[in-house]
């Protein structure tokens, strides 16, 4: 085994080693967040069974939305480990999506069992946006929707099948909570609280002991030198927690704003027939029981129509938006930064410009597969990559040498000779359309997605 072979195969254990260890620090927030999901989601089908009754549908509809959420998370949380581009995701969620489109007709036509189907297919992977963000760096906001969703859904089924509404209405606001909401209320709290923290803690190892990492440790620490919360940090945490659920208790009621007027139906303000005149005769234009007389589960199942009429639509909209953007977002700013790089539209100071030169240069080695690290100088980077890039091509390789010596001197205060900025940028734009010319084709429609910053 050649020298170069034997460390490809170190730098190959290494990088596994890395994701081993990673993945054992990323458990913690992915088991957590799945105990806050189907806690949750427990809770929601417990209030809504104890309300409305054990009935077929209801435990049928109860059942669907639960393996959907459940289903969704699970797999969009292994997609986040498997890495999975968001790129890839937002392509693969159009294409979904188009394909449920034309499936909806066929599905329909098979009775309850394609309604059933449908559904799962069509909500599942929505929920996989919160198993997703779960786990993605900047995102553990965004996957809180998926258990406070069925968190305040339970909340709101208890308000509003309570005799308090009443008092509310009649402005009694603290009214509206009891035992159980504010139960409900403080456990959604304290669980995404300590879904933050378990993040953090995991963005911290990241940060630490990374690949890319500034601050590489040389050791893992354990026992009382390894960085945790201490029971006073955890207590800190709780009465945070507490606090954020009082002062929803007080301030939320004060949200919704009611009146006099509120729900008192089109009467009020009308003046009242007189005596003998627009008052109906028995039996004429009065409406017989049962006939012409609106029921209370005709009215909300008309209401929920227009409201999934409305919703759905704008729903779909949104998450093909949402996918769009995502597909689109890294092409986008390469395309922005690249530009920018190699034609500079404002005026910059000489050493910026090099810098600026000098990035673009990184960005076409990165197309080739050659990375550098913070640790790393230019002419260092070039030195441990000069037989791969020499082989690529020898005028790419002497170019490298001369920009890497301009780009040192720049780093370590050293000064540079009058014109060396033009001579520079043009050894950089010559440096950037070599390294992409020797790209094999596979690769750059890979690099076309590649995260530039």
């Amino acid at each position: 085994m050649t020298a170069t072979a034997l460390e490809d195969a170190k730098k190959k254990e290494a990088a596994r080693a890395e994701w081993r260890r990673d993945l054992k620090e990323l458990a913690r927030p992915a088991l957590l967040y799945q105990g806050w999901v189907l806690l949750m989601i427990t809770i929601f089908d417990l209030v809504i069974v104890v309300l409305e009754g054990p009935a077929p549908e209801t435990i049928m509809i109860l059942g669907i939305l639960s393996l959907c959420a459940i289903l969704g998370v699970t797999l969009g949380q292994g997609l986040s480990i498997a890495r999975m581009r968001g790129s890839f995701l937002g392509c693969l969620g159009m294409a979904w999506f188009t394909t449920m489109c034309l499936l909806t007709a066929p599905l329909a036509a098979l009775g309850p069992f394609g309604g059933i189907l449908l559904a799962v297919l069509f909500l599942t992977p929505i929920f996989i946006s919160g198993g997703v963000w779960s786990l993605a760096s900047s995102r553990a906001l965004f996957a809180a929707w998926v258990p406070l969703i069925f968190g305040t859904g339970a909340m709101f089924s208890i308000i509003e099948r309570d005799d308090a509404l009443a008092e509310f209405d009649a402005g009694n606001k603290w009214a509206i909570w009891n035992v159980t909401s504010a139960v409900i209320l403080f456990i959604t709290i304290a669980l995404m609280l300590g879904y933050l923290v378990a993040r953090e803690r995991h963005r911290l190892h990241r940060w630490r002991f990374g690949t890319r990492s500034l601050l590489a440790g040389s050791i893992t620490e354990k026992g009382a030198a390894r960085p945790r919360l201490t029971m006073l940090g955890w207590v800190s945490v709780i009465v945070v927690g507490l606090g954020l659920t009082a002062g929803t208790l007080l301030i939320a009621p004060y949200l919704f704003r009611t009146g006099e007027d509120e729900g008192e139906g089109q009467s009020q303000g009308q003046s009242d027939p007189e005596p003998g005149q627009g008052e109906p005769h028995q039996g004429q234009g009065e409406p017989q029981q049962g006939q012409g007389e609106p029921q209370e589960g005709d009215e909300m199942e008309r209401a929920a129509r227009q409201l999934a009429s409305t919703v759905c639509p704008l729903l779909v909209g949104l998450l093909l938006i949402a996918a769009g953007a995502s597909v689109l977002v890294r092409p986008v700013r390469r395309l922005v930064i690249i530009e920018t790089l190699r034609a500079v539209p404002f005026a910059v100071a000489p050493t910026t410009r090099i810098r600026m030169g000098w990035r673009l240069i990184e960005i076409g080695l990165g197309d080739l597969g050659i990375e550098g690290g913070p640790s790393l100088d230019a002419s260092e980077l070039v030195r441990r990559n000069a037989s791969k890039i020499a082989a690529l091509d020898p005028e790419l390789y002497e170019l490298l040498l001369d920009a890497a010596r301009v780009r040192d001197r720049i780093t370590y205060g050293l000064g540079i000779e009058p014109g060396s900025v033009e001579r520079f940028a043009k050894a950089a734009e010559r440096i950037f359309v070599l390294a992409t010319n020797r790209v094999a084709l596979q690769q750059e429609a890979e690099n076309v997605f590649r995260d530039v910053r």
